[in-house]
């Protein structure tokens, strides 16, 4: 293998570390504008994550529906996406990435969502230096599971995909694009996807990115 592509979100880091952190910002800003509780807009928040999953694209909607707010939804997604907050990635994260880079692996990654949000996740990781090419999918307006962010990483890299591997956690939305571009595929059991079943586009899975210096050995 010469190269390994990362997906960011609950691979790299707990992403659970943002979305609390912007709940709290999102339930401060609603509680003090409409007189509520914030420990109640809060938990409702982390209820509907935890009922619809954080790819659930209507959870603010939900939220202002549930408590009846007449609030502009633009201005609850920007506070979300705007959030800034101190982030530590997995504690395997680091040592993995620097002895890969030892091992001149090419190193990527591919992340959805936001981009400025994406950003400021990898620049307050600050793990940006340990990677060659970084792919934000909204740039592309094509997110996982298409097949573009794969291919235009191939270009990057200068890589043979048959040659490298991909990483990610989410069974429903990473692994399918990468396996038709050619990808070697390898699922991290981690964060909140990581009871949801296997499926046909993931080759092998690990509980740890420690696995990925078994390679070539």
């Amino acid at each position: 293998m010469k190269a390994i592509i990362f997906d960011l979100d609950y691979t790299i880091f707990d992403m659970k570390q943002y979305l609390f952190g912007a709940f709290e910002k999102i339930s401060s800003y609603l509680s003090k504008k409409h007189y509520l509780s914030k420990e109640r807009i809060y938990n409702k928040l982390v209820e509907l994550l935890n009922e619809k999953t954080s790819i659930y694209l209507y959870l603010f909607n939900d939220l202002l529906e549930h408590f009846n707010l007449k609030e502009n939804i633009k201005e609850i997604v920007n506070l979300f996406n705007n959030y800034e907050g101190d982030f530590t990635p997995y504690p395997d994260v680091i040592k993995t990435l620097k002895e890969l880079k030892k091992r001149k692996f090419r190193l990527g990654i591919i992340t959805d969502g936001n981009v400025d949000r994406q950003k400021r996740k990898i620049n307050n990781l600050n793990i940006s230096n340990f990677f060659d090419s970084i792919i934000y999918t909204k740039e592309l307006n094509h997110p996982k599971p298409s097949l573009i962010p794969f291919i235009e990483i191939v270009k990057n890299l200068n890589i043979n995909p048959e040659k490298s591997i991909y990483i990610a956690d989410n069974p429903l939305v990473d692994f399918k694009g990468a396996k038709e571009v050619g990808f070697n595929t390898i699922r991290i059991k981690r964060g909140e996807f990581s009871h949801i079943l296997s499926n046909e586009d993931i080759d092998t899975e690990i509980n740890s990115l420690n696995e990925l210096l078994d390679i070539n050995k």
